[in-house]
């Protein structure tokens, strides 16, 4: 296989896509794949044991931390603006998100020509409607979060970048970026998903345990920063500086 450069053309899958324009793909693939699922796991709470406590996460907590990973990467090789720019699109994604579920949910009620099928019973309607009404709220809490917190990860990222030039420290405003913005994304998304649905020590538990969860998955996706940085940009794979 050709040796691609940041650059250069005519290298991967022989179609004139570079390495670059590859990881790019893959980063915003993965953004929104990960952001739109991540509004319809997260109506699964799931129970994990860490340190001899017992915390509660949405099941859609992993799901949401790879969207910071994505964006750090293209926030180190492409910029802030391109970062703003997937984030912005993210969030709207995730309205389209929540129009076709409230199709899916209940377009037969708006819409004349359209009714259930004869074999759609009640009972599934119900379970249905369990699990993506309630995915609804969730995704709508999840845009507010999402929102205000990626920006601001975006913001931080390159605020430490500018200071830390030089230096090595991309694992350092990777982490830093990631845990100050999903901090703050996990008060504000468990707060206005669950409020009045689960009681007020769940809630508690839920918020920490994305919080523990999230800052866990920002230390051990950092090496996978490096290396779709490192392919980005014609480093080798195992440069661990910068």
């Amino acid at each position: 296989m050709a040796t691609d450069t940041p650059s250069g053309r005519g290298g991967w899958l022989k179609c004139g896509v570079t390495a670059r324009e590859i990881v790019l793909i893959a980063c915003i693939s993965l953004f929104m794949i990960s952001l739109v699922s991540a509004a319809l796991l997260s109506v699964k709470i799931q129970s994990v044991q860490i340190l001899g406590l017992s915390l509660l996460i949405p099941a859609g907590t992993l799901a949401f931390c790879l969207t910071y990973a994505a964006t750090d990467v293209i926030s180190e090789v492409w910029g802030r603006g391109y970062a703003l720019t997937v984030v912005l699109v993210g969030v709207a994604m995730r309205g389209v998100v929540f129009l076709l579920l409230l199709f899916a949910l209940s377009g037969e009620q708006f819409l004349p020509f359209m009714e259930a099928a004869p074999f759609w019973t009640e009972s599934q309607q119900e379970a249905y409607a369990f699990v993506f009404a309630t995915g609804q709220r969730i995704n709508f809490a999840g845009v507010i979060a999402f929102g205000i917190s990626s920006v601001i990860d975006v913001l931080i990222f390159h605020w430490l970048r500018k200071r830390q030039e030089g230096r090595n420290l991309l694992w350092l405003r990777n982490n830093l970026s990631t845990i100050a913005s999903q901090t703050l994304n996990s008060i504000v998304f468990i707060t206005a998903a669950f409020w009045g649905a689960v009681p007020l020590a769940a809630l508690g538990s839920l918020i920490a345990g994305q919080i523990v969860v999230k800052i866990a998955v920002a230390w051990l996706d950092t090496p996978l920063v490096y290396l779709a940085r490192n392919i980005a940009t014609g480093r080798k794979l195992l440069d661990w500086r910068g």
